[in-house]
C-alpha cells in the first residue's frame, strides 16, 4: 500500500493551519473542509473551517461549521462566541441572544 498524504488527515491539519495562520484563507477553508470529510467528528476542523470562511465574510457558512462543531462539543465557549459573532453578520439577533444567554450560564456554572 502507499502512502498518499490526501488521505492523511494530519496531512490537512498542517496545511490548514499553515495557510490559516498566512491569512490564505479561501486555502485554509478547503483544507478544513478535507479534514472534516477524512474526519467527520474533528471539532476542530469544524471550527478552522468557520473561522476561516468568517474571515471570508461568508458568516452563514461559518455559523454552519460553528453549529456543527457545537453538536460535538456543546459547551465549548470559544465556539459558542464564534457563533455568536457570525450570527450578528448575518443578523440573526435571536440566535446571537440564546448564545449570549449559554455562554451567561456555563459562567454561573464555574
Amino acid at each position: 500500500m502507499t502512502f498518499h498524504p490526501t488521505s492523511n488527515p494530519v496531512f490537512w491539519q498542517q496545511t490548514a493551519d499553515t495557510c490559516f495562520a498566512q491569512e490564505r484563507f479561501e486555502k485554509a477553508a478547503e483544507a478544513y473542509l478535507r479534514l472534516a470529510e477524512l474526519s467527520p467528528n474533528d471539532v476542530e476542523a469544524w471550527k478552522g473551517r468557520g473561522k476561516s470562511l468568517l474571515a471570508l465574510d461568508r458568516a452563514a457558512d461559518a455559523a454552519g461549521c460553528f453549529e456543527r462543531a457545537l453538536l460535538l462539543l456543546p459547551d465549548d465557549e470559544e465556539l459558542l462566541t464564534l457563533l455568536a459573532e457570525a450570527l450578528d453578520k448575518i443578523g440573526d439577533v435571536q440566535k446571537k441572544a440564546a448564545c449570549f444567554v449559554r455562554l451567561g450560564e456555563l459562567e454561573a456554572e464555574k
